[in-house]
């Protein structure tokens, strides 16, 4: 193998795929990086048997070939050096030889033939999307999966199709948060629950792509493609919970506030908030009070009022702080619609408008 390419985008392959690279003790191939040379690219490719990454990068190659290196050590050595646009890379003896035109390092390298194939799956279904709705689809709603893997149908994010749109959503039991976006020609069978770490990965790699991607999939195997990124995922083979029959139906009461001045007072109130980051919340529409508060013994307490519009009944009642404040980057508007369903019901937070998001949370019986 030899070529050569151009620092940043040899550095920006690798800056992709390195974190998928992992420790193993049982296989140290894993903590490689391979690199391929084949006409007009180097293709490089990590894997830590969960999720696979291979990454294209244009390059004048010479010779055909491969090698594996540690992708820690290429990543040190791409981010160290400055000196030059220009990368070459070559195999001599298993190793990996990376030169500019004022430095050159020799890294020792694994056996090629002990790196294991990233699945390419027979897809079952496929569509096209937008990457940068994707990737906010999964990002609005996976800091809500559960991170205990007891139950991975719920560890996870469960994306699926209906009437047009996509849906992704997640749940820790606790909370529960939905993102749809729009899809034009998606067809209504589209149904996957992928592990909430992958659809953090797939955020990252995807991230501000200007591009449409390929999403598709099979029972075992979620793949996808871009120009120059191909990326695939184990899925869960299981069932989501209904999820939907949990969400309530007739408010009692009802507040529109706006989201920094929510966010603002949830902070500050969480200053002197218990291990279970409980906030006290007071809402009475005739007396015009939207009240949150939070007191421990060895803190002190806090009471604050927020502007808002209110209708429907008085309530009060207790909320984790930190699951609300969560959910508000992925609102949207400046505006959040707050629906109360009665004392010991779910609280439900949505944008004023467009309405593609939804948040549920369960309150505090403390």
């Amino acid at each position: 193998m030899k070529g050569e390419c151009l620092k940043d985008k040899i550095r920006q392959a690798v800056v992709q795929t390195e974190r998928i690279a992992s420790k193993n003790l049982s296989l140290p191939v894993l903590e490689s990086v391979y690199i391929e040379a084949v006409d007009g690219n180097f293709v490089l490719r990590t894997t830590n048997l969960d999720v696979g990454i291979e990454v294209s990068v244009p390059a004048k190659i010479e010779q055909k070939g491969t090698v594996a290196v540690p992708a820690a050590l290429i990543m040190g050595f791409l981010n160290a050096v400055s000196d030059n646009s220009v990368v070459k890379l070559e195999e001599i003896s298993g190793n990996l030889s990376i030169s500019t035109s004022g430095s050159s390092t020799i890294i020792k390298g694994f056996p090629t033939d002990d790196f294991p194939l990233i699945p390419k799956p027979e897809k079952e279904d496929s569509f096209m999307v937008d990457a940068n709705s994707f990737v906010d689809g999964i990002k609005s709603v996976s800091y809500s999966a559960s991170i205990s893997e007891m139950k991975p149908e719920i560890s996870s994010v469960y994306i699926y199709s209906e009437s047009k749109e996509l849906y992704f959503v997640s749940t820790d039991s606790f909370r529960l948060a939905e993102k749809k976006i729009t899809v034009p020609g998606i067809s209504n069978d589209i149904s996957m629950i992928v592990p909430y770490k992958n659809a953090n990965e797939i955020a990252r790699v995807f991230s501000e792509m200007d591009t449409v991607i390929e999403v598709g999939f099979n029972k075992n195997q979620l793949y996808i493609n871009s120009e120059d990124v191909y990326f695939t995922s184990r899925i869960f083979d299981g069932v989501f919970p209904d999820y939907k029959q949990i969400i309530p139906k007739e408010k009692t009461t009802e507040a529109v506030v706006l989201k920094k001045d929510l966010l603002d007072v949830l902070r500050l109130s969480n200053v002197f908030t218990d291990k279970f980051n409980q906030i006290n919340i007071k809402i009475s529409p005739e007396d015009k009070l939207f009240e949150i508060s939070s007191k421990t013994q060895d803190k002190g307490e806090n009471t604050a009022r927020i502007e808002a519009t209110l209708t429907g009944e008085e309530i009060s009642l207790s909320l984790n702080s930190r699951y609300i404040i969560d959910c508000l980057n992925s609102i949207e508007d400046d505006g959040v619609v707050v629906s109360f369903y009665g004392k010991n019901k779910p609280v439900v937070l949505k944008g004023a408008v467009p309405k593609s998001f939804t948040y549920l949370v369960m309150p505090l019986n403390r």
